[in-house]
């Protein structure tokens, strides 16, 4: 039988998986970033004896086995002593943030913006099987899908819950725009979406983790708006981009407050008109995503 993916899987991955799986290792790595909190210091060193002081574990000899099948994977052994790998450190946080648990789920919360397949202005927002969903009441299409994990629905209200994921998706946006996932830092492939619909078409720039294949899709437009003459543009008429999550940025292309023409896509040749009142800002994007302000009269 084939593989279902191109990268294999060696026996040092099942390794390294298989040594996380018992309680002692996992206290260790726990004490260690405990020790980092008390101590308000990142990548702290604790010695043989202060490590295991702080695990509840009987014998030296226990203890130094289950140390040892951490090390080269979740901690490194220097001089100094012990301390957490970014591999260790990701792996408590992963813990301490319930990344494995299920998502606390909220009733439907209504948010701003319009539909951009009907025009309605009934949208909510929902946590649907893990999975955060902006949708529109009036014709029940789901505008938005993100992955939503447990720790960012703790200690916030559903309303506080919906505003942080306008706010990370933003940040993603800022990563991948630059070239960088958000989720291992990986170098990000960017190709144009070319997406048909009965009245209109829509162009998202689709963004590929080259190491963790992590994707994620924009608004052609959105790359434009984070343009500093487009987010100076935006500000001049009360509105801050970075305070307008995406369902409600939706709006200005319904609105066509931002018009796109898109002449090609490979390559890329495109150019987004930002028009407030009497005023209007254009954009060309071209292949390799950059965006130019084009000078017009008077401005």
């Amino acid at each position: 039988m084939s593989s279902p993916t191109d990268l294999p899987i060696d026996d040092g991955v099942v390794d390294a998986i298989s040594a996380l799986s018992n309680r002692t290792r996992l206290e260790i790595l726990l004490a260690l970033v405990e020790a980092e909190r008390e101590q308000q210091q990142q990548w702290l060193t604790m010695s043989f004896t202060e490590l295991y002081d702080a695990v509840d574990i009987e014998s030296t000899s226990q203890f130094s086995y289950h140390l040892e099948q951490l090390c080269g994977w979740f901690i490194a052994e220097t001089p100094e002593g012990y301390r957490l790998t970014y591999g260790g450190d990701k792996i408590v946080r992963t813990i301490r943030s319930g990344l494995y648990e299920s998502t606390h789920v909220f009733d439907d919360v209504a948010v701003g913006g319009c539909c951009v397949f009907c025009g309605g202005n009934s949208l909510v927002a929902t946590v649907d099987g893990e999975r955060f969903v902006v949708r529109c009441r009036d014709c029940e299409t789901p505008l938005l899908v993100d992955l939503l994990p447990r720790s960012q629905t703790r200690n916030r209200s559903p309303a506080a819950v919906v505003d942080s994921v306008g706010y990370r998706i933003w940040s993603t946006h800022t990563l991948v725009h630059g070239g960088v996932c958000p989720e291992c830092y990986g170098a990000v492939d960017t190709a144009v979406d070319e997406h048909d619909h009965d009245d209109f078409t829509a162009y998202t720039l689709a963004h590929t983790c080259r190491e963790c294949q992590f994707l994620i899709h924009m608004p052609l437009e959105v790359t434009a708006a984070f343009h500093p003459a487009a987010v100076g543009f935006f500000w001049d008429h009360g509105i801050s981009v970075l305070d307008t999550p995406l369902w409600e940025f939706f709006e200005f292309i319904v609105t066509e407050t931002m018009t796109t023409d898109v002449a090609s896509t490979d390559p890329l040749e495109a150019t987004v008109e930002i028009t407030f009142d009497d005023e209007t800002l254009r954009l060309a994007i071209d292949d390799s995503f950059q965006v130019t302000p084009i000078p017009t009269d008077g401005r």
